[in-house]
């Protein structure tokens, strides 16, 4: 990863090859109550991320997930792997918790519709 020295300045855990996940997985600004934002955290191990990655499969998907696409190639990637990695786990977030994210409308549709 550029601009990390070892022993100086590690990268944060949940980044480059050693994958560790411990920090926990953020909701970002909702209006959710302490104590909901506490429960849904328990209910979608949120505070344990991976539990919350092996659950969803996350490691497997970012590894498929970080073969760049072309429009990406352009632009490069220090680290594809955790790019996807990240980009995943966002999107099983906002799929799981919807209130998650406020500022997006959940369209519920059937498959004849």
């Amino acid at each position: 990863m550029a601009g990390v020295v070892p022993g100086v300045n590690p990268p944060p855990l949940g980044y480059g090859k050693d994958m560790n996940h411990q920090e926990p997985l953020d909701l970002g600004a909702t209006e959710l109550s302490d104590a909901e934002e506490e429960r849904i955290r328990r209910e979608h191990d949120l505070d344990r991320p991976e539990v919350f990655d092996q659950r969803n499969d996350v490691d497997r998907r970012a590894r498929t997930r970080a073969n760049l696409l072309p429009e990406e190639l352009d632009t490069g990637s220090a680290d594809a792997e955790a790019q996807a990695r990240e980009v995943l786990r966002d999107s099983d977030v906002r799929t799981e918790i919807p209130e998650s994210a406020p500022d997006t409308v959940v369209e519920r549709r059937e498959s004849g519709d």
